[in-house]
């Protein structure tokens, strides 16, 4: 694949148009899993619904899923419209909306948290703002996850602590952006059971399984990455690799999300997002020419959605809904479920404290790596070194989500600055400082000069 069709894949799939792939059942263990009560903090979501019918889909029978959100008309519509799924399909789900988190955080099992702190206007400028100083704009990696932590984790711990006090033994699923940074932050000062979610380890491991016409279950997978900045190292069937198969069935393949020019420069596989760290200019050019942003399109697209589910003949989840695919419910999450509800083991690449599984970071940052899950708990494999080519950028990486942390630990602005300063994706001190200043103004971000 060359450098331009690399950079429009992963602008075009991330920041300007919805993605309508085909939905795919990601195996799942057989048998019903039931859970008396799940909690979604961000529970007002448009794509709560979408998690609600595949949970139905995969047999996991929830007694009662509360839905946190603030008061208003948008969580009496998920909510009402999530309660007529379930009535839909015979269930005696109990989908409650809930406006007080302590109310809405006791004796769940499991509390998925959801949220997007300023809506999707404030993803909007994650993404639009960084290429206006030659950045490139994400909610997710580099600058424009930067400012949406300082936004974000004040929020999520404020939760956390509600939930260290009233439920400490609920498992944390973190789903919201930047993942890494929240789910360390959460492991670093709470003593919660964290871990988050990411749909892409999932999506490229039953890619290459399929490659080698296997399951997902049937290949042992050596993964290793930082939330969306994942390789996958080997794979192996039966204790056997099929690592150099794969590599030369990807060269014949026609799988235009594959980078193959850094394939053959590695010999690992990249997921789209790791695969543009290699590709900075080639990306910020890109953006720099885009007409609209995927957050532009999908802030309209979910004002068109909630009007669909105000008409109370709705009972299916409708296609305006699907188009986002978002894979993360039927790839990681869903799975997860079954698999912590279960009494055998499985392996799934979760999000969680590193605590010695790649040696070269450091114990408390968090990592993206198999995880054995089981019984409520779960354990992460060994990993070992880096390969030396990615150990300065995951190190900068790491260092920069500290730096986050503690500047929200202390309201630093001068955490927050060189938090931007030493990551990989932000250019210079000087465009650091400019992107902070904005962002104080625009967010009111609790920062002390």
């Amino acid at each position: 694949m060359g450098i331009g069709s690399t950079i429009e894949n992963f602008v075009l799939i991330h920041f300007s148009h919805v993605v309508n792939t085909p939905k795919v059942i990601y195996p799942v263990h057989e048998g019903i899993a039931m859970i008396d009560r799940i909690t979604i903090l961000g529970g007002s979501s448009v794509y709560i619904p979408e998690f609600v019918s595949t949970a139905l889909a995969h047999n996991i029978i929830i007694r009662e899923l509360v839905l946190l959100g603030k008061p208003g008309r948008k969580l009496d519509s998920v909510s009402a419209f999530c309660q007529r799924l379930v009535d839909k399909n015979g269930h005696a789900t109990k989908i409650i909306p809930e406006t007080d988190v302590e109310t809405a955080v006791r004796d769940a099992s499991y509390i998925i948290n959801h949220v997007r702190v300023g809506g999707m206007k404030a993803r909007i400028r994650d993404e639009m703002t960084p290429p206006q100083l030659d950045m490139i704009g994400s909610d997710s990696i580099g600058a424009g996850a930067v400012i949406n932590a300082l936004r974000t984790l004040p929020v999520v711990l404020n939760f956390a602590h509600t939930i260290e006090r009233v439920n400490p033994d609920a498992v944390i699923i973190n789903l919201t952006n930047p993942v890494g940074i929240i789910v360390e932050a959460l492991n670093r000062i709470t003593p919660l059971k964290v871990m988050g979610v990411n749909n892409l380890p999932g999506v490229y491991i039953r890619k290459v399984s399929t490659l080698l016409g296997r399951t997902p279950n049937e290949v042992q997978t050596n993964y290793l990455g930082l939330h969306d900045l994942g390789w996958i190292q080997d794979m192996k069937v039966n204790g056997k690799s099929r690592m150099r198969k794969v590599l030369d069935l990807i060269e014949t393949s026609d799988d235009d999300e594959y980078d193959r020019s850094l394939i053959s420069l590695f010999h690992m596989i990249p997921t789209r997002h790791a695969g543009l760290y290699f590709r900075r200019s080639e990306a910020l050019k890109y953006q720099q020419s885009c007409a609209r942003f995927r957050s532009q399109l999908l802030h309209d697209t979910e004002k068109r959605i909630l009007h669909l589910y105000a008409n109370d003949t709705l009972n299916s989840v409708p296609t305006l809904t699907q188009q986002r695919n978002p894979l993360w419910y039927e790839y990681t999450l869903i799975p997860l479920l079954k698999a912590l509800e279960s009494s055998k083991s499985t392996s799934m690449v979760l999000c969680v404290q590193n605590q010695g599984a790649i040696t070269d970071l450091p114990d408390k940052c968090s990592v993206e790596i198999p995880v054995t899950i089981g019984k409520k708990d779960f354990k992460a494999a060994k990993i070992g070194l880096l390969p030396r080519f990615l150990k300065g950028f995951y190190c900068a990486v790491k260092e920069s989500d500290r730096l986050v942390i503690e500047a929200v630990r202390h309201k630093s602005y001068d955490h927050a600055l060189q938090a931007l300063a030493v990551n990989p994706f932000v250019p210079s001190t000087d465009k650091a400082r400019e992107y902070l200043d904005r962002a104080l103004r625009q967010d009111k971000l609790e920062l002390r000069k």
